[in-house]
């Protein structure tokens, strides 16, 4: 899933700036500072270490604290309740992932090979710079972009689960119940949560790639706003700009979002046997 990351990452970075360019055009540039194995390896470990202990805290925290607020398993609740635990589940999550974010992106859009790939000395270079303020830059943006699309998909997954079971019970209703059909109802809501949740959080995901771009570069001294960035944004290439790189997130989303769905109960009746 990286290289879609990495291209959504490019897209959105682009849309605040003077030049429009295309998705080709974006990607010959990167070819010709990291080659193509970057399109694999630039950005990947903080990408890793960040998208691990953030499932982990997403899918872990979540029933805790819907169990606490609501009085009632995730698995009882109603989209409004663990829309509600979801949101509030995301505040320790993008806290914890911050530096790693910054990292990241720092990694994504280092057209001079400063880092040489490395996330120690991209997150070095911000300390240096900004102190540990530094690992806070975008923070609004990315925690609109976490709580919006967690608050999604847990509000909706099992909801489009229900609708493809009815779709599937249309055809035949035996197949309703089976290993197979199960496996492919979990795919599928899971990929359509997922997508939904993109279509939901993607502006504030480009806005905030925007601010710590502009940050980073190290051309301005005060952050801008994340309504600043987003206003600027629009004045520039109009509202369809906020959803720059919606494509390739959709489909990262969505396929993370399939992979979770199924492979989390998957991997939790296998551990409840052992």
């Amino acid at each position: 899933m990286y290289p879609l990351d990495l291209v959504r990452a490019l897209k959105m970075a682009n849309a605040n700036s003077g030049t429009k360019l295309s998705t080709l055009q974006l990607l010959d540039n990167f070819r010709k500072v990291h080659g193509i194995q970057g399109f694999f390896t630039q950005g990947l470990a903080p990408e890793l270490a960040r998208a691990t202990w953030m499932r982990f805290l997403k899918f872990s925290l979540f029933p805790v604290v819907h169990k606490n607020i609501c009085g009632l398993p995730e698995s009882k609740g109603s989209p409004k309740t663990k829309a509600i635990a979801a949101l509030i589940a995301s505040v320790p999550e993008v806290l914890t992932i911050m530096p790693l974010e910054i990292a990241k992106i720092a990694l994504q859009l280092d057209t001079q090979k400063i880092f040489k790939n490395n996330m120690f000395s991209a997150m070095n270079k911000v300390f240096k710079d900004r102190g540990l303020s530094g690992f806070m830059i975008g923070y609004v943006g990315v925690q609109y972009r976490t709580a919006a699309w967690s608050a999604t998909y847990f509000a909706t997954v099992l909801e489009f689960e229900k609708m493809i079971n009815t779709l599937i019970s249309y055809v035949n209703p035996d197949l309703v119940g089976l290993s197979g059909t199960k496996m492919i109802s979990r795919l599928g809501s899971g990929f359509l949560a997922g997508v939904f949740g993109a279509a939901i959080n993607t502006p504030g995901d480009t806005i905030r790639t925007n601010v710590q771009k502009i940050i980073l570069s190290g051309t301005v001294e005060k952050m801008p706003s994340f309504l600043s960035v987003g206003k600027d944004i629009i004045e520039k290439r109009g509202f369809g700009a906020l959803y720059a790189g919606f494509g390739m997130k959709s489909i990262h989303l969505g396929g993370g979002g399939a992979l979770m769905a199924f492979l989390i109960p998957f991997f939790k009746n296998l551990f409840d046997k052992l």
